[in-house]
Parts: structure tokens; C-alpha cells; sequence
């Protein structure tokens, strides 16, 4: 008989479930007895009605009733959706915190603000700001024709106020490529602090809750920002000072946001008559596209922290020890609490 060269390997053995990070069973249980004596458990939300289960719906006739056949069943607080805390439910969950971000505002906010320092040198090197309003260019047309226009209802303008910037959303696609899972909870270390976490309060300790925060839902949002001159000249010092500001990307700050948000400029077009006519006054149109690489705020994660530990050793595992260590660690914890 030949003689093996290798040791064999061992019977595989039973594997493990590899889900390290399973659904997590967030939704309340609620026992619902039936006739037979048997209890039915289902997790559900707090005021969250049940549906028929798996077996009874497939008995059940579709034209016995209308309604009750479809229910939400998002049990993760993080994807209820909420901005405050008693909305639809029954009590405020201590672990996550509700609120109104005000992300997307934010984000329109900087985007305005990032081009609110355009300006034009006229031939004596004077700079001039440029006015620039939220709102799409029929509102920007209103607003230059508003305190301009004659009195005599004859709709004519004695003076165009140009130039003007205008900017608005145009768009929001959700992007799945920078989606951050909720659980990656960033709890904001600083390293100033000995990298621990910096946004805490005192309930009954120094420093002993800690709040973090998710990365967001990724949101692109499209921006359109419209430009009008009476100059070429005008034009080419604002198409300048936009050019210069994506190098090859701009960026801004949101709150609520723990990092700074990148901003794409997609593309330029114009308008420009070349050939206006003798009674035509030209105007120089320019139209700017912008792609915002935002973030909704999600909930916050409420969290009790660790202040003190206390360590008992033993080399045994007798019964009597281990329970005497046991009683010991709950007189310490008792202690901590009072």
C-alpha cells in the first residue's frame, strides 16, 4: 500500500453563518394568540398594524375586504423618515435622536453663496458686484424689469440693470455609488480630546452620552446658474472668475455634513446673437450646469458611555467563586449608579 506523503485533511466540519451584521430585529414583538392556543409572534413598530401572515393570506378571498393588506415594515429608526421625535409613534426612542437637518437648504444656501463675489472691472479698473437672486431666469427677468419699467402701462423698459446672476435646483437623482451604510456611525472624534468623542453631554456624569452621526443619504442635485450681460467684455470676467472656482471641482460646507461636499461643473452654453438687428438691443446670455454631491442628514445615534470599568481575576471556576465574583461586579455597578 502506497504511503501518503501529505497529512489529509480534516472532515469538514459545520459552517458558520458568515452574516456577521444581520437584520437587526428592531421592530416590537408582539405576541398575538390564536384559537388553537398556539401564540404567533410578529415584530412590529410601535402603532404599526399587522398584516395576515404567511399561510392565512393565501386562504383569505381578495374581495372580502379593501383595505389592510399592505402595511410599512421599517423597523430600523433609521429609515422611518422622521424629522421629530413623536411623529406617529407611540414614545421617543432614547437611541436615536429625530431632526430636521436642513440639508438640501444648506446645500442650495453655499451654492449661492459661492458665486455671490462675482464682480466686473469697468475701463477705470472699478469692480462692481454682481447681484446675483435664487430663482429661475423668469424671476430674474422680473426682477430686472420690476423698478424699471414706465408708469404708463406701455410695458416699456427705460433701463436694463445687467449685469445679473441667477441660480437654481433643477434636479435630484439619488446616487447608490456613495451610499455609506447607517451603522458606520462617525462619532466624531478629536484628537485634541485624545481622540474621543467630542459631541457629548452630561446626563448624570461628565462626558457620559454620546451622540454620532451616519454619512447621509447620497443626493446629487442639479443647479443651473444663468448669467446676463450687455458686454462681451462683462461675460468673459464672469465666465473667468466661475472657470477658475473648479480646479477641477469646487467645494462647499453644509450643516450636518461631516465632510465637505463636492461640486462638478457639467457644462457652458449660450445664446449670443451675433447679429441682433438696428432696433434690438443684444443681451449676452451664458447658462452654467452644476452637479452637488450632497447628503441628507439622517438621525442621531444616542449612545451611553463607558467612564470606569472594574476587573476581577480568578483562577478557578468553582461555582461559589464565580458567583462571588458575580455579586461583587453588581455591588460595583450599583455603586456607578448612585
Amino acid at each position: 500500500m502506497t504511503q501518503k506523503d501529505l497529512n489529509p485533511c480534516n472532515e469538514p466540519g459545520y459552517i458558520k453563518d458568515l452574516n456577521i451584521d444581520p437584520t437587526p430585529k428592531y421592530c416590537r414583538e408582539e405576541q398575538i394568540s390564536k384559537g388553537s392556543g398556539t401564540i404567533d409572534k410578529k415584530y412590529l413598530l410601535e402603532n404599526q398594524s399587522s398584516v395576515s401572515g404567511q399561510m392565512t393570506s393565501w386562504l383569505e378571498e381578495a374581495t372580502q375586504k379593501k383595505t389592510g393588506n399592505g402595511e410599512s415594515a421599517l423597523c430600523d429608526p433609521q429609515q422611518t423618515g422622521h424629522i421629530i421625535n413623536d411623529q406617529a409613534m407611540s414614545g421617543p426612542n432614547r437611541n436615536t435622536i429625530y431632526r430636521y437637518a436642513k440639508s438640501l437648504r444648506g446645500t442650495s444656501e453655499a451654492m449661492k453663496k459661492m458665486f455671490s463675489d462675482i464682480i466686473v472691472l469697468d475701463e477705470d479698473g472699478k469692480a462692481h458686484n454682481i447681484p446675483i437672486i435664487w430663482g429661475t431666469q423668469e424671476r430674474a427677468v422680473a426682477y430686472i424689469l420690476q423698478e424699471n419699467m414706465r408708469k404708463d402701462e406701455s410695458l416699456e423698459v427705460d433701463q436694463i440693470r445687467l449685469p445679473i446672476l441667477a441660480i437654481s435646483d433643477t434636479g435630484h437623482n439619488y446616487n447608490q455609488d456613495r451610499y455609506i451604510y447607517h451603522k458606520a456611525v462617525n462619532y466624531l472624534r478629536d484628537r485634541n480630546l485624545g481622540w474621543k468623542p467630542k459631541f457629548t453631554v452630561n446626563e448624570r456624569r461628565d462626558r457620559d452620552t454620546v451622540f454620532g452621526v451616519s454619512a447621509g443619504i447620497p443626493l446629487d442635485v442639479s443647479y443651473t446658474l444663468w448669467a446676463w450681460t450687455l458686454y462681451q467684455e462683462d461675460m468673459t470676467q464672469i465666465l473667468t472668475q466661475i472657470v477658475t472656482k473648479f480646479s477641477p471641482m469646487a467645494y462647499i460646507r453644509v450643516r450636518g455634513v461631516p465632510w465637505e461636499i463636492g461640486v462638478k461643473l457639467n457644462s457652458i452654453s449660450n445664446n449670443i446673437d451675433n447679429e441682433p438687428g438696428d432696433k434690438t438691443r443684444r443681451v449676452v446670455k451664458f447658462q452654467f450646469e452644476f452637479t452637488a454631491e450632497t447628503y441628507v442628514a439622517q438621525p442621531l445615534v444616542r449612545k451611553k458611555s463607558v467612564l470606569e470599568t472594574k476587573i476581577e481575576l480568578t483562577d478557578a471556576i468553582e461555582t461559589e467563586e464565580v458567583t462571588e465574583v458575580l455579586a461583587k461586579l453588581e455591588q460595583a455597578v450599583k455603586e456607578l449608579d448612585e
